[in-house]
């Protein structure tokens, strides 16, 4: 029997677009067929989403949770069964890949977990519902529930070469006025405790061919703004300097967003970013405390004298958006504490400062 999948993301704003689905889908459509994305937001009410879902001749459906749409997409899910009791539902995501046999054994209406990285587990899971190939016991990085027993397999290793990805966007139709997400490498060389990006080790890039590739594609789609979701864009900095230096010689009208690490900054670094047009670049970077103790107690590596003055000089520029981040409720960092940190990272006078809470 054909079984049509659909893959949803419940997006945290109207403008922004989902990455994940479109890797699952580009990834496994050449093998399963017929794959279809449907993108919400956590504005949009649940009874509208419910019905777009039932509605469609889906039989499979995949979810990506994150934490701000984790209650959300539970919600969904335990109606969708209640209307469509034949549905499979499959989620995956950071928000469910460390507590998956919990999810499973609370939730009865879910019935698979994709653990981690996700396209050639969902691959091999969907050829095994679709086409009963193989054996959900062999396939690693999942959890299924076989009668009253909750199977959590083994890892899966992550994908070995990035470019073995396909290019995620099949084209930017409806695109135009939202931020497109982009990835040129997956990993991060820190190990900061608050974050799952601790969990995975090493960094793997794609390579400058194909983010060349990639990039022009965005330079001529006429969007607005691509945000690569890299952890650490200039963790390799001569690398990162090569990137922003193509994407000057193509002169976009889009704005590329990177999340950098400030005291990682060189000249060389600092030069090219100064000639670049004024708006090219928009620079993200996680301060999250200027509390020493804090600090080593998260093992964030971070010299906070250095990144005061490569922000400074950044600024001096006039032609980037400089973006701070903070985050409060991080160990040892009391209102006394946090309201240093605030103020010295607002001393630097952003462009904008955000605040997250742990």
């Amino acid at each position: 029997m054909k079984m049509k999948v659909l893959l949803s993301a419940i997006n945290a704003k109207y403008i922004h677009s989902n990455l994940a689905v479109r890797y699952l889908k580009k990834y496994c459509e050449t093998q399963i067929g017929e794959i279809d994305i449907a993108e919400f937001s956590i504005n949009d009410s649940i009874s509208s989403i419910l019905k777009r879902l039932y509605f469609s001749d889906a039989r499979i459906y995949g979810f990506s949770c994150y934490i701000w749409n984790i209650d959300m997409v539970l919600n969904i899910c335990s109606s969708l069964k209640k209307a469509k009791p034949e549905a499979l539902i499959i989620l995956g995501g950071p928000e469910v890949s460390y507590d998956a046999a919990d999810l499973l054994s609370r939730y009865s209406f879910l019935n698979y977990i994709v653990i981690g990285e996700g396209e050639a587990s969902l691959l091999n899971l969907l050829s095994c519902l679709t086409r009963r190939e193989g054996s959900l016991s062999d396939i690693p990085g999942i959890a299924y529930r076989t009668g009253a027993d909750i199977v959590v397999t083994e890892p899966r290793p992550d994908i070995p070469d990035l470019d073995m990805l396909p290019f995620p966007y099949d084209s930017f139709d409806g695109l135009e006025n939202k931020i497109l997400y982009y990835e040129t490498s997956r990993g991060c060389p820190f190990n900061c405790q608050y974050c799952l990006s601790s969990t995975i080790r090493g960094v793997r890039y794609l390579s400058m061919e194909r983010i060349r590739q990639d990039i022009k594609r965005f330079a001529g789609a006429g969007i607005k703004q691509v945000k690569l979701v890299d952890r650490t864009f200039n963790c390799d900095i001569s690398r990162s300097v090569e990137i922003m230096q193509y994407i000057i010689e193509l002169n976009p009208s889009a704005n590329f967003h990177f999340e950098i690490a400030a005291d990682s900054i060189n000249e060389q670094f600092l030069k090219t970013v100064e000639k670049a047009p004024n708006g090219l670049f928009q620079f993200e970077i996680g301060v999250q405390s200027t509390n020493p103790k804090t600090i080593s107690e998260i093992k964030r590596k971070m010299d906070f004298k250095k990144v005061s003055h490569n922000v400074a000089k950044l600024l001096s520029f006039k032609n980037v958006h400089i973006h701070l981040d903070l985050i409060a409720g991080l160990p040892y960092e009391d209102m006394k504490s946090f309201k240093k940190s605030f103020n010295d990272v607002y001393a630097l006078r952003p462009d904008m400062l955000q605040l997250g809470f742990l």
